[in-house]
């Protein structure tokens, strides 16, 4: 696999939630879809929950109706979760939004 094409077992690897963050932001949305059970029990075995909010907010996204013109009913949801997966990438903390 290259690096632009994350493979399920990299995100095993992962040591850090950073790493796993950075694979999540990287990997296709295809190949969330596709190997979500997977990489949904990775994330559960690494207690990244912060990765397992952020692999359903896209799945969501995926899979919610849209708007008759087409748009997403719901934009700024998923734009939040990346935004917190970007900063957890970046090694930064995430923000807390209960406060």
């Amino acid at each position: 696999m290259t690096a632009f094409l994350p493979d399920v077992d990299n995100l095993e690897d992962a040591e850090t939630d950073q790493q796993r963050a950075s694979w999540l932001i990287r990997a296709s949305l295809a190949k969330l879809l596709r190997d979500e059970s997977h990489i949904r029990r990775r994330l559960q075995l690494a207690q990244f929950h912060a990765g397992i909010a952020y692999l359903e907010a896209e799945l969501s996204f995926l899979r919610n109706p849209r708007r008759d013109d087409g748009s997403p009913v719901d934009y700024c949801g998923i734009e939040v979760a990346r935004g917190r997966m970007d900063r957890i990438a970046s090694g930064l903390p995430p923000r807390n939004l209960g406060a």
